[in-house]
């Protein structure tokens, strides 16, 4: 039986993707998250951005 609840999956994006999608550059993403304007974590040594918390930045009308 394969049991798929044992996991949660959390939407996150590479900085790379997370700057596509707001049209910025990677540096600005990273300058977000240390501005605590949006959350990452550390995955496997590489920085993922919650695609939530980014929706809600790029919503907001904030500009970076």
């Amino acid at each position: 039986m394969n049991d798929n609840r044992k996991y949660i999956e959390v939407p996150v994006l590479t900085v790379s993707e997370a700057a596509r999608f707001i049209g910025v550059g990677k540096k600005v993403i990273y300058q977000l998250v240390e501005f605590d304007e949006i959350r990452a974590m550390r995955e496997h040594g590489k920085v993922m951005i919650d695609r939530s918390s980014l929706e809600a930045f790029h919503n907001s009308g904030k500009r970076p």
